[in-house]
């Protein structure tokens, strides 16, 4: 169990399915939302969340929310992988604020777009350079 968390969460090798994607992004998510909360209840939230003005301290809050990056990215990576593409890729979604603010967007719109996309569109089927089809995997 602990291996296929380790797996799922810290590696950025091998494949996961649309459904293991949504999953392990909106699980995340929660896991996120849930710092923030806990965080702005204890008085460390980041100072984005407050109406407090900027300082230089760093919280408890931000650097879990900092840490919680590299989950992110390593289902991102997966995602693609399951897609055929390099995960490399993945450091285009890096691009999106600056996308977001030549089009006059919310930040968050390209996001939830891609997220969408990569929920949406079918894997390769079989296996690819990236390892075994998640879906053979699965027994499906």
């Amino acid at each position: 169990m602990l291996s296929t968390f380790i797996w799922f969460f810290l590696r950025v090798k091998g494949r996961i399915s649309r459904q293991e994607f949504s999953l392990g992004f909106f699980g995340l998510v929660l896991v996120d939302i849930l710092v923030i909360r806990i965080g702005t209840r204890f008085g460390s939230a980041p100072r984005y969340y407050t109406n407090s003005p900027p300082g230089d301290d760093v919280s408890i809050t931000s650097l879990l929310l900092i840490l919680s990056l590299w989950p992110f990215a390593a289902i991102i990576v997966k995602r693609l992988h399951d897609l055929n593409v390099s995960g490399w890729w993945a450091l285009a979604i890096l691009g999106v604020p600056h996308l977001a603010g030549a089009l006059h967007e919310r930040t968050w719109i390209p996001y939830l777009a891609i997220v969408g996309t990569l929920s949406l569109l079918p894997g390769l089927k079989g296996d690819n350079r990236f390892g075994r089809d998640p879906l053979a995997r699965a027994g499906i």
